[in-house]
């Protein structure tokens, strides 16, 4: 329900006509209804693997512990990161809107939220409140971030013969342009 208020109202802050602003909101509805939870249904797909390796490990080394790594996507479906997503799509628009020297107005990457603030839910004990203003902090440093490098991804979408949406003069991402240590990582390169 809330992809389908915040396509309708951004597309008619967009100025779009009747059709434009039901499609955007249906649209917008599907995959923030559908994204988290086919990634939801693969990660679960993969606990039983990962006991199987474990248990398989543990047989052919007999007496030493294994751990399995698993994506954090594997904790989406909890419903406390559930909800702090969900509280985080309109503040996310929000700071799109007003914080300063901010360039990027997330669409598609509102359904990967629930990917960015999964992991502080386990440090909040699951706590949403706490989660919520964490995950704020985050996804305002991550606007920033992701505006900052912008133009390297749109020089590389351009390099690529990617094809720009009509009206865009630049293109990022906040799930994966604004992660912050592959911006330290960018920032050293630069240097040289």
């Amino acid at each position: 329900m809330i992809g389908l208020i915040l396509g309708i109202a951004l597309s008619i802050l967009a100025k779009y006509d009747v059709k434009g602003i039901l499609n955007l909101g249906i649209s917008m509805a599907a995959v923030m209804l559908l994204l988290p939870r086919m990634v939801r249904i693969l990660m679960e797909g993969l606990i039983p693997i990962s006991e199987a390796a474990k248990a398989f490990m543990q047989k052919r080394f007999q007496g030493r512990e294994f751990y399995i790594g698993l994506d954090s996507a594997i904790a989406v479906g909890h419903p406390a990161a559930i909800a702090t997503a969900l509280v985080l799509v309109p503040i996310t628009i929000l700071l799109a809107i007003i914080l300063p020297g901010n360039h990027v107005l997330p669409f598609g990457d509102l359904a990967t939220i629930p990917f960015m603030v999964v992991m502080v839910v386990p440090v909040t004990k699951g706590n949403v409140f706490r989660s919520i203003l964490i995950g704020t902090i985050v996804i305002g440093v991550g606007l920033w971030i992701a505006t900052n490098v912008a133009p390297l991804f749109t020089q590389v979408a351009a390099e690529a013969a990617f094809k720009f949406p009509t009206g865009a003069t630049e293109i990022s991402s906040i799930c994966d342009g604004a992660n912050p240590l592959t911006w330290v990582i960018l920032q050293i390169m630069r240097l040289f």
